[in-house]
């Protein structure tokens, strides 16, 4: 959990030692130790830089920069490797040996064998920067699924790389400026891959190498989720022993920690059954696992959408009860906001919190493992495109390969599953995501419904002059949102965009390292659970009618029934109507301040927040929940980074 950087100069020119100190002074959260590779000879036009920060036992043994034999490769890692048994054998390096080694010399050794080709050959979350004497060149890469964070930016002249991007704005040559095409898509929730909120500052794709010569920089993917061909097993059976085989595996590569961890877990499937696969491998070390849910407070009744729950507490007392050596700790409100502390998560995480209303619950949860000397939290972010797939969008996937039969009768159980209609399921599961788009239009056009939006224009705060000005409507459309909300996406499609669709997350969670000391680990996202969940058939998610039908076959015995078999989803922050109110002053004196700001008017549709707090309701409930519980909190919170940002980077 170390922060890395590098310099590298195109015209071959030395780069002072002082350089890459001032990258290191940037990254002084990360930790005291420093340590730094400038030799500022004429033929070695690179300087690397690290602030190691131990969590693994093995980390004891990482001294950075790392070193090749020869003096011609040097490396500085931010990694966890997997796969250290695999490498092992694969090298040759005695077991003696490798018990000794950090993770980062396995990734040394790795190139060292395989060179460019070497990242695909790791596991782990794993971000790294490698000069090679050899091939004088600068060499990164970034674990397929995103997991660790790397940023550049880059000039003819030069090409700098850090664990943050607010580090690299102290580079005299980097002028921080706001990237207002950032600031719309963060309020139409369009993701983006590479692009920051700093303009000219980008991210290392996940899944990518980035190699830098004299000619120029590279950008080459090693590994993407699209499975390479489709499991087919014998038996439902065999698909569900397959499953717990990957997952277990991920789950105890995680739990490696010379330090203690915790989880924080939902009454959901998704972190709940990494709790209980976690619980059951420490239960056979004695070891317990602390366990943080947050809840509103207890006996709260408020009304939250449908299919929702409001309070999941009772859920996660009886996944503790069938584990006991889950030490349970239930947060309640404690009066914390969720601009609390705010501009301590900016500068972290260089973004603001994508969902406001569910800062409060989630930092919360980090600053109290943190008092208590937590360095691990487990979670289970990314289940839904893997391990809790729901495999509704395997039923037009079915039709358009000609599978009718299966479609059929899949549709028939999942209407008497539902209580729906068959009618209901086949017109909004089957027959609207096939649908052409241009069809699609000219029926809602005849019947009045008019254009549908690329996106939800009534929840989002963006003005919308700046959105027409930057195109912004193209470039929702480019990244095919209006067919992922239509549901007109695919079903691997789908999927592929919930893994990577939040990059802001990933930096955010990224950000809470250096904040409250804590790495969050998701195997969720391990990238061998992702190739197996997308390579399983979309008939073992949607089975008999019952969707999440892997995950809930596979925690038989493992969850409590009435937790795996729940139809209902939790309610994230569903106190809002109690402690919202609370705030409207304080958004009042905010927007008082952004009427002040020539970027927040040009960006944010200042008059219609004002609107909502002028027209505030004396009660909020469930109907208010697109202004009041998103556009509102949303907006606000994107008018106070963009005051953030001004006030931080102002030129002098």
């Amino acid at each position: 959990m170390s922060a890395i950087c590098a310099l590298f100069r195109f015209d071959g020119a030395p780069v002072p030692a002082s350089r890459i100190g001032t990258l290191l002074d940037a990254l002084a959260e990360y930790g005291p130790e420093a340590t730094s590779w400038a030799p500022e000879r004429i033929e070695t036009p690179v300087a690397l830089g690290c602030r190691p920060w131990r969590v693994t036992a093995e980390d004891a043994w990482y001294r950075p920069p790392l070193r090749s034999d020869d003096g011609q490769l040097v490396l500085v890692a931010d990694a966890r490797i997997d796969n250290r048994a695999e490498l092992t054998s694969a090298l040759g390096i005695p077991a003696a040996e490798a018990a000794r080694l950090p993770d980062a010399a396995f990734i040394l050794a790795a190139y060292q064998a395989w060179g460019a080709d070497s990242p695909r050959r790791l596991l782990g979350d794993f971000a790294f920067v490698l000069w090679d004497q050899r091939r004088r060149a600068l060499f990164a890469a970034r674990d397929g699924v995103g997991m660790r964070v790397l940023f550049y930016h880059h000039t003819p002249q030069q090409l700098a790389l850090a664990t943050s991007a607010h580090a690299l704005t102290a580079l005299p040559e980097v002028h921080p400026r706001l990237n207002l095409q950032k600031v719309a898509e963060f309020l139409v929730l369009l993701p983006s891959q590479e692009g920051t909120f700093f303009e000219g500052i980008l991210r290392v794709p996940p899944g990518h190498t980035l190699t830098a010569t004299a000619d120029g920089i590279r950008l080459e993917e090693f590994w993407s989720p699209e499975p390479k061909r489709p499991l087919i097993l014998g038996s439902d059976r065999e698909y569900e022993e397959g499953f717990l085989e990957v997952f277990g595996e991920a789950v105890r590569a995680r739990l490696r920690s010379a330090g203690p961890l915790a989880i924080m877990a939902s009454g959901g499937l998704d972190s709940s059954s990494v709790a209980v696969v976690a619980a059951t491998q420490l239960r056979e070390q004695g070891r317990t696992l602390p366990t943080f849910h947050a809840a509103p407070r207890a006996g709260f009744q408020g009304a939250v959408g449908r299919g929702m729950v409001a309070d999941e507490s009772g859920d996660v007392e009886a996944i503790a009860r069938l584990h006991p050596n889950i030490d349970l700790r239930i947060r309640r409100p404690n009066g914390r906001t969720p601009f609390d502390d705010i501009e301590a998560s900016f500068l972290m995480t260089g973004s603001p919190p994508r969902n406001p209303v569910n800062v409060a619950w989630f930092d919360g949860i980090y600053a109290a493992a943190s008092a208590e000397g937590f360095r691990v939290m487990l979670a289970g972010h990314k289940g839904n495109a893997t391990i809790s797939y729901n495999g509704l969008r395997s039923l037009p996937d079915a039709v358009r390969h000609g599978h009718w039969t299966h479609a059929w009768l899949e549709a028939c159980a999942l209407a008497r599953a539902t209580g729906a209609g068959r009618r209901e399921v086949f017109r909004n599961r089957i027959f609207a995501p096939l649908t052409p788009p241009l069809l699609s239009t000219m029926t809602r056009r005849l019947t009045g419904a008019g254009a549908a939006p690329e996106w939800d224009a009534a929840a989002s705060a963006v003005n919308l002059d700046f959105a027409r000005s930057i195109g912004l409507a193209g470039r929702v459309q480019a990244a095919r949102r209006d067919e992922l909300n239509a549901g007109r996406l695919g079903d691997i499609d789908y999927r592929i965009s919930i893994l990577r669709g939040g990059a802001d997350v990933l930096d955010t969670y990224s950000g809470f390292r250096p904040w409250f000391g804590i790495e969050t680990r998701d195997p969720t996202g391990d990238q061998r659970v992702v190739e197996y969940c997308f390579s399983v058939p979309g008939s073992q998610y949607l089975h008999n009618g019952v969707t999440r039908s892997l995950i809930r076959r596979a925690m038989e015995g493992r969850l409590p029934d009435q937790v795996r078999n729940r139809t209902t989803i939790g309610a994230q922050s569903s106190d809002w109507t109690e402690w919202l109110p609370g705030l409207r002053e304080m958004f009042v004196a905010e927007l008082d301040l952004l009427d002040q700001s020539d970027t927040a008017n040009r960006c944010l549709d200042l008059p219609r927040l004002r609107s909502l707090l002028d027209r505030w309701p004396a009660q909020l409930g469930v109907r208010h929940q697109q202004e009041y519980l998103l556009l509102l909190p949303r907006g606000i919170m994107m008018g106070r980074f963009i005051r953030w940002f001004e006030a931080t980077y102002a030129t002098p």
